[in-house]
């Protein structure tokens, strides 16, 4: 009876591989990657035992242990336990957003798209779809573990051996597999694939926020509740606990079998939260193209704009102290772009300022790159739309096809607005109730700088509308930029060849430069906005043109 529930599994791991062939291997890749080519680059900018004590030296306090977590082997701080300590918990937290979005899309999303129904009328088991899906998530995070931990040990580091990566690669892939389970148990709870999405995220977020008090007040009993916690327990090129990763494989054990027994409970495409029922009639909006995709995409924006004011707010609740922790480190500042030729010649007034504004545009580089994630989801919105068969019954009456897209199209270079406007709002007031009148920014200049990047979001908007119309088929292309945008922005010119560089249009936005009069430079503005324009009304003219499921 046992086994008959869990009949063609196999056969539907296959299916599932198979679908995932290309979004998955992009994953891998650019994960292997990241941490592949920041290693060296670590241990290039830190070359010596004096530089790396002094980075710990400014790294170990309650602000930086809240953010990045607690710093291991001090005593000895070698290159591989300063990779560990700033990258292990930062790639976790992608790791387990990976995870979330391979889980739910195989279980909520094809219940909700009549997949699993037809699934079900073949000689398969009850259980043999979620069964499938996480032995394939088992694969994709040992296959993620595997190249991970090969690829750290290739560097040929003194202090990163075989041992201490293959332990960093299972660390990431045993915290990959609890998020994939606590993704598997909200989709049997949710309704819809939204609601599993959003909730498995949310206790990603509270994760983090535990780990982060746990660690700040050195209580290890709230720290190690969290995932995040666990994994950094590993002390990967320091202790190297193993124990870490086993309890990690037993909690994604432990609640599989839950999500598995809800599963087996419950209705084909129902849920234990019932959703909520919605209006009997539809409201004037929803009349037209632009109100039903402004109804699609509010709760992706509304909620984006709140996560970008808080993400703010955090940074600006520390940016005004930052030059206390980091001033007796300058490997740090230079991580976070300070000169530090410059500092000898200044005095300790101009120091602050410097190191203020230096970590300032740092900060808003990594928070323009997250406010990339909801404009790119809402301007592929119209083709997930298309992709569920909805379109159709849109285009099948008197609606211009471009029309339609152009209300997904308005609403994603709205919300670039929003987002970015958002984050500064956030980073300003907080920095400004935290520092009073002493607060390093203005409101005017905090808006300008972050609007700033607007022509670079309008070109990643203009990418992947000219995908949609252009290249339907081949939309994940536009994440792949955005990842590689990331990486290049994030690793710099640390390890990057100019060329590479100049392939991200944030690599083109004018910043100001310390005690320099900056005077904005409109010209790659200008060119960046016309290039996000061809891009879009191209994306405009091939969409009016081609058929709805081409």
């Amino acid at each position: 009876m046992l086994y008959g529930n869990f009949n063609n599994t196999g056969g539907l791991a296959k299916l599932i591989l198979r679908r995932e062939r290309i979004t998955s291997l992009i994953w891998i890749v650019l994960l292997t990657l990241f941490s592949v080519a920041l290693a060296p680059a670590i241990n290039t900018m830190f070359p010596d035992q004096e530089a790396r004590n002094n980075f710990a030296v400014s790294f170990n306090n309650p602000m930086m242990v809240a953010m990045m977590g607690p710093v291991y082997g001090v005593e000895n701080y070698t290159a591989g336990a300063m990779f560990s300590g700033m990258m292990l918990l930062w790639t976790a937290i992608a790791v387990g957003v990976m995870n979330i979005f391979f889980v739910v899309r195989h279980t909520r999303t094809d219940e909700e798209r009549g997949r699993s129904e037809v699934v079900r009328s073949l000689p398969t088991g009850r259980l043999a779809s979620i069964n499938a899906t996480m032995l394939s998530a088992l694969m994709l995070n040992a296959a993620l573990a595997l190249f991970t931990g090969l690829g750290l040990a290739a560097t040929g580091i003194e202090s990163m051996g075989f041992g201490g990566s293959m332990l960093y690669g299972a660390a990431l892939g045993a915290v990959g597999l609890v998020f994939a389970a606590i993704a598997a148990l909200f989709s049997q709870l949710s309704s819809s694939s939204s609601g599993a999405s959003l909730l498995s995220v949310i206790l990603l977020g509270v994760s983090y926020m535990m780990r982060a008090a746990g660690d700040m007040q050195g209580n290890e009993m709230i720290a190690c509740v969290s995932p995040l916690g666990l994994v950094q327990r590993s002390q990967a090129y320091v202790e190297n606990n193993i124990w870490p990763t086993l309890l990690l494989l037993f909690i994604a054990v432990f609640i599989s079998l839950i999500a598995y027994k809800l599963n087996s409970m419950r209705d084909l495409g129902q849920g234990f939260i019932a959703a909520k029922p919605g209006r009997a009639e539809a409201s004037v909006g929803l009349m037209s193209s632009f109100g039903l995709a402004w109804r699609l995409l509010r709760p992706t924006l509304v909620g984006w704009v709140i996560v970008m004011f808080v993400l703010g707010a955090s940074y600006g609740s520390v940016v005004t102290v930052i030059s206390s922790f980091i001033s007796d480190s300058p490997e740090y500042m230079t991580v976070i772009g300070v000169p530090v030729e410059m500092l000898e010649t200044l005095s300790i007034e101009d120091r602050e300022k410097l190191i203020v504004e230096s970590f300032g545009s740092f900060v808003n580089i990594m928070m323009v790159l997250v406010c990339f994630v909801p404009i790119l989801i809402a301007a592929l919105k119209a083709r997930a739309e298309e992709k569920e068969g909805r379109t159709e019954h849109i285009l099948a009456r008197v609606v211009p096809r471009s029309k339609y897209l152009a209300g997904y199209v308005a609403l994603a270079y709205a919300g670039s607005v929003l987002v970015l406007a958002a984050a500064a709002v956030g980073l300003f007031s907080v920095a400004h109730i935290v520092a009073g009148e002493s607060s390093p920014f203005s409101f005017g200049e905090m808006m300008r700088s972050y609007l700033s990047f607007l022509p670079a979001a309008w070109v990643m908007i203009g990418v992947a509308v000219f995908l949609v119309g252009a290249f339907p088929k081949a939309t994940g292309v536009a994440w792949g930029g955005f990842g590689l945008v990331f990486f290049t922005s994030f690793v710099g010119g640390l390890a990057l060849p100019e060329w590479m560089l100049n392939i991200s249009p944030l690599h083109h936005i004018p910043q100001p430069q310390p005690f320099m009069e900056f005077t904005m430079d409109y010209t790659p503005l200008i060119i960046l906005t016309a290039i996000a324009a061809i891009l879009t009304a191209i994306g405009f003219v091939f969409y009016s043109k081609r058929d709805s499921m081409q």
